[in-house]
């Protein structure tokens, strides 16, 4: 038998994240103050929820955004960011080009703005690329989409950009943000309740509710609309349908930290169901969250996850 050369196990890593490493791991104290600083963030997320948002990260959108991802070999957390950077570009972009429309006076307002959506639409595959540039530098210092890989990407998909369209393409991105690139994803939350989790109950598979929880966003992400009308169903008994109701619905489309701990109670509930009362129990100790309202967003993930098998 060949000799067969040991590199990979002396210098292989396991796959990340890695949780609970006792050299490594955050100190209870810090663990606590990190999640009291995404608490807030997400109560200002909360509060600025608005019914226009969430649009463009959800559906076929969303899909498109992760396949993108996937064939750059981007980290998890980067299709996510991506996903919600197309969502926060596209809202203010529309916004911006609307009022626009509006200030100009126009004799025809209304065919203008067939034009311009002619035209978004049309750039629709070049923005979200260049979302997925700035995700992938977020978070890799390797792995990023550069502009020749950006711009073959969008060649072989019936695109052609110059190197300067799709550089000035991520510029528009992020001045339209105000260059406000840092978002935090669902995946911050959830990572940091596995590790706090681990931490308080050793026992739990936390790596396993990981790689599980990555797969449920997916599915959350590209069923986001059907997923948050059949919750509100859950929630209220009635159809979510007006538009002061969706207004009012919005505070919790856009909590995140419920979105984490749910997302997590089904991972649980899939892989590892003797341990599910615990795992809720434990959430909702560490993030206030009432029980019930866990159970109830996590049971409507798994109608989706079971449905989605079936189909």
């Amino acid at each position: 038998m060949a000799f067969q050369p040991a590199h990979d196990k002396i210098f292989g890593t396991p796959p990340e994240p890695l949780f609970n490493v006792p050299v490594s791991a955050m100190s209870p104290d810090m663990l606590e103050d990190w999640l009291f600083i995404l608490a807030g963030e997400n109560t200002k997320a909360m509060s600025r929820g608005r019914i226009y948002q969430a649009l463009f990260k959800q559906g076929e959108v969303a899909e498109f955004v992760f396949l993108i991802c996937e064939k750059f070999k981007l980290a998890a957390e980067a299709k996510y960011i991506a996903v919600e950077l197309f969502d926060g570009f596209m809202a203010r972009h529309i916004n911006d080009l609307y009022e626009h429309v509006l200030k100009t006076a126009s004799k025809t307002p209304r065919k203008d703005w067939l034009a311009i959506q002619d035209r978004v639409t049309n750039q629709l595959q070049l923005r979200i690329v260049s979302c997925c540039q700035i995700a992938s530098k977020l978070t890799s210092h390797y792995k990023i989409i550069s502009p020749n890989k950006a711009r073959r990407y969008l060649y072989d998909n019936g695109r052609r950009y110059s190197l300067e369209s799709i550089t000035q393409s991520e510029l528009r991105v992020l001045k339209t943000l105000d260059y406000r690139s840092r978002v935090l994803s669902p995946l911050v939350y959830i990572e940091t309740l596995l590790e706090i989790l681990g931490h308080n109950e050793k026992s739990l598979k936390v790596k396993l509710y990981h790689d599980v929880c990555l797969k449920i966003m997916d599915m959350a992400y590209i069923q986001r609309r059907k997923i948050y009308d059949r919750l509100y169903f859950v929630a209220t008994g009635q159809e979510l349908g007006t538009k002061l109701e969706r207004e009012r619905f919005m505070g919790v489309e856009s909590d995140m930290l419920l979105f984490a701990v749910s997302v997590i109670a089904a991972s649980t509930y899939v892989v590892d169901q003797v341990n599910t009362d615990k795992v809720v129990d434990q959430l909702s100790k560490i993030t206030k969250i009432p029980c019930d309202d866990v159970i109830d967003f996590a049971t409507v993930l798994v109608h989706f996850i079971i449905s989605g098998n079936e189909q």
